[in-house]
């Protein structure tokens, strides 16, 4: 057989999950949305298509959308109008809370679970297609939403056993509010930009934007960064944002004292477009990014505060003990074996009479053997 079989090859960025790896992402996703449920997440399913003029005429979609990553389009064949599959889940939800959802008391807790679509990887996503599972909590209190958003998040990778994480937190608003106020495409404004991007505050000269050494500069750990932003002279407008964003990572910090803090203000590289505070969670051990959040605004300007969990990233991150199997011989009752059911074991049925069930079994990697006498017995203990 032709290993190279080009009717096999997939664009890049999408893959095939075959049985252990597609066994361990249903464990991790059924982890999540058990934990997103007992909190009181309700879920909702979003459609994977869309006619582009309802993306475009959603001011929610418009505000929270990213739009230097454009999704896959095709064409309706029946209808000649143009379709849209969605890159991303969050934006859908935010329009379901203020159009379906919008008589719903708040706050709303919603979670969802599905597959997106992109046309372009990024810094934190290598894959083009994978399961995004993810919380929106709206009209809720900002600090306290957040402080939600961040437990429930810390409950979750707690349960998975991933240990060794951070939370990157950075002001998605100060990065436009700049390129509102620079032009980025004159000499000047493409430095500003290769420092801003490569965090080298050495790089800007101009005396009129000093002021973006001391942005770049507040990074590192959240005392790093704040003790760094009280000795900086900032626009007042950037400054009134700061301390905002400072007060409400010292009322994170001061809740959860033992979750690691990191801040990188000038890192505004998101898939989506959040409003004055966006966060990345980090798997330490292999700096894959597990969880991306933040605050965002719907049509009618109420607040939205989620999470969205990667599950391709998550698999990377955990380690995944995979449930024993019982080869089960030929002719056993059902009724007998519904007694051993009760366990968390695989039980596979032989369902042609095997003169060599041992063989069968260590072949299907099982662990036990249920006998037609009704014995379980571990393979390698059988004469």
């Amino acid at each position: 057989m032709n290993k190279n079989n080009n009717s096999e090859l997939l664009p890049e960025g999408f893959k095939v999950l075959l049985p252990n790896h597609a066994e361990k992402e249903e464990f991790a996703s059924r982890k999540i949305l058990d934990m997103l449920n007992k909190n009181g997440y309700l879920l909702v399913k979003t459609p994977l298509l869309e006619y582009e003029n309802t993306k475009i005429s959603s001011s929610s979609n418009q505000k929270l959308q990213n739009t230097n990553h454009e999704p896959f389009i095709l064409m309706e064949p029946s209808t000649k109008n143009i379709l849209v599959i969605r890159p991303d889940i969050t934006p859908q939800i935010a329009k379901l809370a203020s159009t379906k959802l919008s008589h719903v008391k708040r706050p709303i807790r919603l979670m969802y679970s599905g597959e997106v679509l992109r046309n372009t990887k990024n810094l934190y996503q290598s894959d083009r297609q994978y399961q995004q599972i993810g919380a929106e909590l709206i009209g809720a209190p900002y600090n306290k939403g957040l402080l939600e958003i961040i437990q429930i998040t810390k409950r979750i990778i707690s349960n998975l056993k991933i240990k060794n994480t951070l939370i990157d937190f950075s002001v998605p608003s100060i990065m436009r509010y700049l390129e509102d106020d620079i032009n980025l495409k004159t000499k000047d404004g493409q430095i500003i930009r290769d420092a801003i991007q490569n965090k080298d505050s050495g790089l800007i000269k101009t005396k009129k934007y000093k002021y973006l050494k001391s942005i770049i500069e507040c990074t590192g750990s959240l005392n790093t960064a704040k003790s760094n932003f009280k000795k900086s002279k900032l626009p007042k407008k950037i400054k009134t944002v700061l301390e905002k964003f400072f007060k409400t990572l010292d009322y994170l910090k001061k809740n959860e004292s033992d979750i690691i803090i990191t801040v990188d203000i000038s890192e505004g590289n998101s898939f989506l477009n959040y409003q004055n505070l966006g966060f990345k969670i980090y798997n330490k051990d292999d700096s894959n990014v597990i969880a991306i959040g933040g605050d965002y605004l719907l049509d009618n300007n109420e607040l939205g505060i989620g999470i969205t969990l990667m599950t391709n990233n998550i698999c990377n991150s955990f380690k995944f003990k995979e449930r024993e199997k019982v080869y089960v011989e030929y002719n056993i009752k059902d009724a007998l074996l519904k007694k051993f059911y009760k366990g968390n074991r695989i039980y596979i049925r032989e369902l042609f009479p095997n003169k060599n069930s041992i063989k069968e079994a260590i072949n299907l990697k099982c662990k036990y053997v249920l006998t037609t006498k009704g014995k379980l017995k571990k393979i390698g203990n059988i004469n």
